[in-house]
C-alpha cells in the first residue's frame, strides 16, 4: 500500500504543477491584468472595473457580440442541415460508402492553419476567376476583401471543417437504428 501511495504522488504531483504553471498562474495574471492598463509591455496602473465597464458600452464589443452570435447560429444550422443530409446518403446502401466516409472526414483532421490558406486560397483566386469567366459580378472579387461579405467566408470555411465530425456522429446515430424501424418506416 506504502508503494502504491509514493506511485500515485510521484505521478500526480508532476502534473499538479503543470496544470498550476500552464492553466492557473496565466488565468490568475489575467485576472489581474484586467484590473489594470497593461498593453503587453512597459509599465501600467491599476485602473478598476473601467475595463469591465468599456466590455459593456464600447460598439466594437457588441459588434463582435453580434458578429459571433449571427456566426453561431447560421453556422450551427447550415452544418447540422448539411451533415444530416450527407449522413442519411452515406448511410444508404451505395458502392464504396466506407471509402466515401473515409475521404469524407478528411477536413476534420486538416489543421485550422492549412484550412485557412487553402481557402484564403480559393476566395481570393479562384473564385473571381470563376466569376469573370461567366460574368457574375459579385464572385469576380474576393469576399474576404469585403466587410460587409468577409463573415460568409468565415461561416463557410468553419462549417466546411465541421460538417465533417458532425456528419459521422450522424451516421453513428443513424446506424443504431434497428433494421425493422427502416422497413416499417418503408411501408
Amino acid at each position: 500500500m506504502k508503494n502504491r501511495n509514493r506511485f500515485f504522488i510521484s505521478t500526480i504531483i508532476p502534473m499538479i504543477v503543470v496544470f498550476f504553471l500552464f492553466h492557473t498562474l496565466p488565468l490568475i495574471k489575467g485576472m489581474m491584468y484586467s484590473f489594470t492598463n497593461f498593453k503587453g509591455f512597459g509599465d501600467f496602473d491599476f485602473i478598476g472595473l473601467i475595463n469591465y465597464k468599456d466590455l459593456f458600452t464600447d460598439s466594437r464589443v457588441i459588434n463582435s457580440y453580434m458578429f459571433t452570435f449571427k456566426f453561431a447560429i447560421v453556422a450551427t444550422i447550415i452544418v447540422n442541415v448539411i451533415s444530416l443530409t450527407l449522413a442519411i446518403a452515406l448511410n444508404s446502401k451505395i458502392k464504396f460508402k466506407t471509402t466515401l466516409r473515409g475521404l469524407y472526414f478528411l477536413p476534420n483532421i486538416l489543421g485550422g492553419l492549412i484550412v485557412g490558406y487553402i481557402f484564403n486560397y480559393i476566395f481570393t483566386f479562384i473564385i473571381p476567376k470563376i466569376g469573370e469567366s461567366t460574368g457574375i459580378e459579385i464572385l469576380c472579387r474576393s469576399i474576404l476583401g469585403s466587410t460587409s461579405l468577409a463573415w460568409i467566408g468565415v461561416v463557410i470555411v468553419a462549417s466546411w471543417q465541421a460538417i465533417a465530425f458532425n456528419t459521422i456522429i450522424y451516421i453513428s446515430g443513424l446506424q443504431t437504428i434497428p433494421d425493422d424501424v427502416y422497413e416499417a418506416s418503408g411501408i
